[in-house]
């Protein structure tokens, strides 16, 4: 490999800053853009697929995760290529396929363009998973088995007690004729009570008066 001496320099300073804009490493030596990457695609690298491609490294400078990714900073660098061919091959290899957040999330840039563009080129496929879309792989029995692990990933709805405003048993005209009682005779006993709601025809026992105060986290103070 033959390196000129602006060349050299070039590739020295990219290694020595791991991680570098073409456009600096041009000013640092005074050459063009070009220059650069004539300079460094002698020794390799690797272009940024985030920020507009506009960060290189060196080759052998990148340690890839298992998604073939790495990250300096904000900067993302792929062994798969481009960013197309990023995703492509990041839903390819998925277990359960990718939304759109998580390919985002994974490659530090927004994807929505080139996963329609993918679809429509017919490398890619989608499905609809309640209301986010899964982008999976187009052979039938992959695709078949990223659905199936991706329902198996997603929670499962809690079950709720329904909601009530008013005690089991009760309705809500009794407790309003309650309440109003014990408002006008605070000081009244919970059987007092029951007994002049009785004498008004409202069906309502002392139990069931214990049962709406402490379904409403109510006090009641007896002389």
């Amino acid at each position: 490999m033959d390196l000129t001496t602006t060349e050299a320099q070039v590739v020295q300073n990219l290694k020595a800053e791991r991680v570098a804009k073409w456009t600096t490493l041009a000013q640092q030596v005074g050459c063009s853009t070009k220059s650069v990457q004539r300079a460094v695609a002698k020794v390799g690298y690797f272009g940024s697929i985030n920020h507009n491609g506009a960060f290189v490294t060196a080759k052998d400078t990148p340690r890839f995760d298992q998604h073939g990714l790495w990250k300096y900073q904000a900067v993302c660098f792929s062994q798969h290529g481009n960013l197309p061919q990023t995703l492509h091959r990041l839903v390819e290899q998925s277990p359960a396929g990718y939304t759109v957040e998580e390919l985002q999330q994974l490659v530090g840039t927004r994807v929505h363009n080139h996963v329609s563009r993918l679809i429509r080129e017919g490398k890619l496929t989608r499905s609809f998973q309640g209301r986010r879309v899964v982008y999976l792989a187009t052979q039938r029995q992959q695709r078949e088995d990223q659905q199936q692990t991706r329902r198996r990933a997603e929670p499962r709805p809690v079950p709720t007690r329904p909601q009530t405003d008013v005690p089991p048993g009760l309705d809500a005209v009794t407790v309003i004729h309650v309440l109003r009682r014990l408002l006008e005779t605070p000081e009244a006993s919970v059987a007092s009570v029951a007994r002049a709601l009785q004498a008004r025809k409202v069906l309502v026992r002392a139990d069931q008066i214990r049962l709406i105060l402490d379904f409403y986290g109510l006090k009641k103070t007896t002389p």
